[in-house]
């Protein structure tokens, strides 16, 4: 009995044991741990504005605060029974309501970033033209809430220590462990403030950074760009040049945005300087996610879909599809316009609980079409 006692107790030692490895591991950059041995399946989405129509739709009266959870309700199982779901943050959290405000310089209430949180999302970018908004003090107080929420982010830094700490994020995403950089062409002319970090697109630097990402030994390098021309919807010189630069220079995954409007993406064979000839996965422009752009080519985005797995310790890039979103603008309550993002292809029929007023019926479908004209089908091929 004595023995049979012992061993019992052995077995519940390392049960706990076991136990703090996972937590500590969590802590430690593990994105999630329930991901299937075979692969991993990330979902990637292009801007999340806060326009001063979306600022105001949020507003709710009975508790004096702003609630944008109604915003991503339809789109959140997709988002958060993804392996890992980055976004591309475009605005400031600068705390004081003074400053809650849409174009030329956003700034939104901590409850939007809390809403993405909530949605399922794990990474954000923060390097993009609307970064210095709100100043010094936009850009460290932004960083700050996201770290409270626990959303990982990258891009801009409140001091250049933190940036020498932080300047590849790495992620182990189930038995994946991703290095991840992020860059923007510009700040809308305003300065970067002293003592912070903007990542801006140079290509001597990213080439530096990607060979520092190369010796840590990811299984995968993915690079997030601020560029392009706005509203077009095929990707100017620059951008084709910057994802070609930037294949060759040993990047898995290219994820580009700024433009608004959706545009192509693909894979394509490249031997990068390195040695190194694979497929390799890019896309000009996620789009908009959700914004405040009501009007055609922009009033919509993408939930672009795409696995990753390894054998060998070669990266394979699977299963890529996109599901088109549509920013709805409901003015058929008595609180005045919501902001809800719709899953496309369960309203084609319109016969949902919700069901969409003619003319709203009318531009979901033309922008579904003009987005199939663009990438194709939607959903698996």
């Amino acid at each position: 009995m004595l023995g049979l006692f012992r061993i019992t107790r052995r077995i519940l030692f390392l049960t706990i044991l076991f136990g703090m490895f996972l937590l500590c591991s969590a802590a430690g950059g593990q994105v999630r741990s329930d991901s299937s041995p075979d692969g991993i399946r990330i979902v990637a989405v292009g801007d999340i504005m806060s326009h001063q129509t979306q600022i105001d739709s949020a507003y709710e009266k009975s508790c004096d605060c702003w609630d944008f959870s109604e915003v991503f309700e339809e789109v959140r199982q997709q988002i958060s029974e993804a392996d890992l779901a980055v976004a591309n943050f475009e605005t400031t959290l600068p705390g004081d309501r003074k400053q809650y405000s849409g174009y030329p310089q956003f700034g939104a209430p901590d409850s939007l970033a809390k809403a993405i949180k909530d949605t399922g999302f794990d990474l954000v970018s923060t390097a993009n033209n609307h970064s210095c908004d709100k100043g010094k003090e936009g850009i460290v107080r932004t960083i700050s809430v996201l770290d409270d929420l626990g959303l990982k982010h990258l891009g801009t830094y409140r001091s250049k220590e933190e940036f020498d700490k932080n300047r590849i994020l790495k992620l182990r995403v189930g038995g994946i462990e991703l290095a991840f950089l992020n860059y923007t062409y510009g700040t809308n002319g305003l300065e970067v403030p002293a003592g912070t970090v903007v990542n801006l697109i140079d290509t001597a630097r990213i080439a530096e950074d990607i060979a520092l990402a190369k010796k840590e030994e990811p299984d995968g390098i993915v690079v997030m760009y601020h560029f392009g021309t706005e509203y077009l919807r095929e990707p100017d010189p620059f951008q084709k040049e910057i994802v070609d630069f930037t294949m060759e220079a040993g990047a898995d995954i290219v994820l580009g945005g700024h433009p608004h409007s959706l545009q192509r993406f693909g894979k394509k064979k490249v031997k990068d300087r390195f040695g190194q000839e694979k497929e390799r996965f890019f896309v000009y422009s996620l789009g908009n996610f959700v914004s405040g752009q009501d009007r055609r080519y922009v009033d919509g985005g993408m939930i672009l879909n795409f696995s990753l797995s390894k054998d060998a310790g070669k990266l394979s890039i699977y299963d890529v599809y996109y599901e088109p979103i549509w920013v709805y603008i409901d003015r058929t309550g008595a609180k005045g316009p919501k902001f809800r993002l719709l899953p496309v292809r369960k309203y084609l029929k319109n016969d949902q609980s919700r069901k969409l007023p003619d003319q709203a019926f009318r531009r979901m479908l033309q922008f579904y079409k003009d987005t199939s004209e663009i990438l194709g089908p939607a959903g698996r091929r």
